[in-house]
């Protein structure tokens, strides 16, 4: 395979002639080219690939959020409105039935809501206004007896779903290998302004051009740095304005505190703690658990737009310390075991609609768990779910719109395929469940994060 240096028939539109192609029969040409290699990319490949031709790039300069997340699925019992709780009790019941119909483990041990006294009529009155299922139960988990919510009312929260995000990956990538590409996105070409007629894209140092009849971004917080390159490729001035703005305002990226705790001792336990929201698994391959403790989200950290996804969000180790001091108060338990266990740290990005990146969601007049955006191109659309269990719904909408363009599966002749270019693929393994994760004794953890 040549590197890109004539103009293949089939890129020759309208008279325009590209700066840049490849040798004739060395372009890729799919009905739909889906650029994002998480939970969205995946599902949404998924739906279309019974009936199209597809290519699913992952770009390596764009991290996955998928691998991470906590894996928790919330139907919303931490909401304030039982019309915003309604979707997401809908979307984490559809992942809720995915799991088990494909026998993905999921729900390791009941989730919990402890609700404080004052709080019970009104929080309770919500979820049976929402179609939530809950009950209450006699005693809190006995981890956290003892503790500073000791008086708090135990509730199991029953639509709440709590699933490794890596295993929902590995199974929607299954039958659809011969779709996924990896390689970095170099530069979007437009004839005009009205449809995208190729990508340019970087496949292990060669320039590969793939021309699509459909394309979508789906790379969540890269979702803006593909966008501004679609935008900045627009000739009329402005509309190119107006699409570079466009891309500026088109998402919230917010940080999101993930405290790790890992050991034998720890129990699978999940729930909304007195502020606290606790995820646990099983660890692949060990008889350890890991507790993923996060605190409220700081949107003073916030991004709106573009964010470089090529750095780490740097770790707050007062914000560290508050958070171990209140988990330990919660839990005079895990403080007794603390130097029993591996400690970790991280702040993880999550991409939602930028209106719901607001500390009072009651000021957003209608909910927005997804955002789609066209910027008026045909055959174009990004997409944006709110929250990880959003995707299917998302999917199902953006499946839907796609199929009403194209019609027809595209003929394309002797073009090459994905499976000519790709490499073998990596199992996905969630950030929290490697081997590498840079885990800390007790000491060396608190020393470093001032935890006295």
């Amino acid at each position: 395979m040549g590197i890109l240096t004539s103009v293949p028939p089939s890129l020759r539109r309208d008279g325009y002639i590209p700066a840049m192609a490849a040798d004739p029969g060395a372009e890729l040409g799919v009905d739909v080219l889906i650029i994002g290699g998480g939970i969205m990319g995946h599902y949404l490949a998924q739906s279309l690939v019974p009936t199209y031709t597809v290519c699913l790039l992952s770009d390596p300069t764009i991290r996955v959020e998928t691998t991470e997340s906590e894996g928790y699925l919330s139907a919303g019992y931490e909401g304030n409105d039982a019309n915003r709780i309604q979707p997401a009790r809908r979307a984490a019941g559809y992942w809720k039935l995915w799991a088990e119909s494909n026998a993905i483990a999921n729900d390791y041990a009941p989730t919990y809501f402890l609700v404080p006294p004052e709080d019970e009529i009104a929080r309770t009155r919500l979820w049976t206004d929402a179609a939530l299922a809950y009950h209450r139960e006699d005693r809190p988990p006995a981890v956290f007896e003892g503790g500073a919510a000791g008086s708090h009312l135990p509730y199991v929260t029953e639509n709440d779903v709590i699933i490794n995000p890596a295993h929902i990956l590995n199974k929607l990538r299954e039958g659809i290998e011969h779709c996924c590409l990896e390689g970095e996105v170099v530069k979007f070409i437009m004839a005009s302004d009205q449809g995208i007629d190729y990508v340019e894209v970087d496949v292990r140092g060669e320039l590969i051009p793939i021309v699509p009849r459909y394309t979508v971004l789906a790379a969540s917080g890269g979702n803006a740095g593909l966008l501004s390159k679609v935008a900045v490729r627009t000739r009329d001035a402005e509309k190119r304005k107006e699409r570079v703005e466009t891309a500026k305002a088109c998402q919230a990226v917010r940080k999101k505190y993930l405290l790790t705790a890992r050991g034998a001792d720890l129990p699978l336990v999940a729930g909304h703690v007195d502020g606290l929201e606790i995820t646990a698994h099983p660890l692949t391959g060990t008889d350890e658990h890991i507790w993923l403790v996060s605190p409220p989200i700081d949107d003073s950290l916030t991004t709106l737009g573009q964010e470089d996804l090529r750095f780490e969000v740097p770790v707050d180790p007062k914000v560290v310390a508050v958070t171990v001091e209140k988990l330990f108060a919660l839990s005079p338990e895990v403080e007794r075991i603390a130097h029993r266990l591996q400690w970790g740290v991280y702040v993880r990005r999550k991409t939602e609609h930028p209106m719901m990146a607001v500390r009072d969601t009651s000021s957003v007049g209608q909910p927005a768990p997804a955002k789609i955006e066209t910027l008026g191109i045909d055959g174009f659309m990004a997409l944006w779910p709110s929250h990880l269990s959003y995707s299917m719904i998302v999917g199902d909408v953006a499946s839907e719109r796609i199929g009403e363009y194209l019609g027809a599966p595209g003929d394309f002749g002797d073009d090459l395929s994905v499976a000519d270019l790709a490499a073998d693929l990596e199992p996905f393994r969630s950030r929290w469940d490697r081997d590498d994760f840079p885990w800390h004794d007790w000491d060396a953890f608190a020393k470093s994060h001032d935890i006295t």
